[in-house]
């Protein structure tokens, strides 16, 4: 849920939903701030600035550039598809960690890392592997990384998408994501890297499901997604 102000303000404690909070800095741009349902601040939260960006266009606001944690981003929408440009993240190959065997019972067969301690891990299985049998890490996942744990394979059952991923982060209070920008970010470059396209259409196969969209260009890695307002949305999916 989005909440718009023309000016900061707290929290709300009451939105059984990821919260964000956005209010003008000037007449093209808005800051923004997340949090999780647990209540943790987000650092980066790439679903909350295309919700936002939409959020203030549905009222009237000609919005160019989003900031969120002291990170500035540019904002579009083209067609029904709304976009953000984040820095491209790097992505390096790793051995594939020994704890994992304890959370996921089919092990991955590729591993890299991105970004520090507080990263990302990212954790590839063979193309067409079902993600959806993987289990929901616990909160034991604390003691062995920092990093949040993007799971990915080439789709082989949908021609729509090119990837799958799930994305895991216990430790900042989300056990699974529904939709997730920021790991989007991380895949772009990760699977560029192996030799797909600079441009990618992914389902995130959670319970909830989310369909996003990436494209590398130049320095920016831009995520895209269909942003749909909760009015309208059928009843029976509110």
């Amino acid at each position: 849920m989005t909440l718009i102000r023309t000016e900061p303000m707290s929290p709300p404690d009451d939105l059984p939903v990821t919260q964000c909070l956005s209010w003008l800095q000037g007449d093209n741009a808005a800051d923004v701030r997340c949090w999780a349902l647990s209540g943790t601040p987000i650092q980066l939260c790439g679903h909350g600035l295309l919700c936002t960006g939409v959020a203030w266009l549905r009222h009237g606001g000609d919005i160019a550039t989003l900031t969120m944690n002291g990170l500035q981003v540019a904002f579009h929408v083209e067609d029904d598809l709304a976009w953000i440009g984040l820095p491209s993240i790097n992505t390096q190959p790793c051995r594939i960690p020994i704890w994992v065997r304890e959370f996921f019972p089919e092990l991955p067969w590729r591993a890299a890392l991105a970004g520090d301690d507080n990263g990302y891990l990212v954790l590839e299985w063979p193309a067409g592997f079902d993600l959806r049998s993987l289990p929901v890490p616990d909160y034991g996942l604390r003691r062995r990384t920092g990093r949040s744990v993007i799971a990915t394979c080439v789709d082989r059952h949908n021609p729509a998408f090119d990837v799958q991923l799930r994305y895991f982060a216990p430790q900042h209070g989300v056990p699974e994501d529904t939709a997730t920008g920021s790991a989007m970010r991380v895949l772009a470059t990760y699977w560029m890297n192996r030799e797909l396209a600079d441009g990618l259409h992914a389902w995130q196969c959670s319970p909830h499901g989310g369909e996003l969209r990436s494209r590398v260009r130049g320095d920016l890695t831009w995520i895209g997604g269909r942003v749909i307002a909760a009015t309208d949305l059928p009843a029976r999916e509110q």
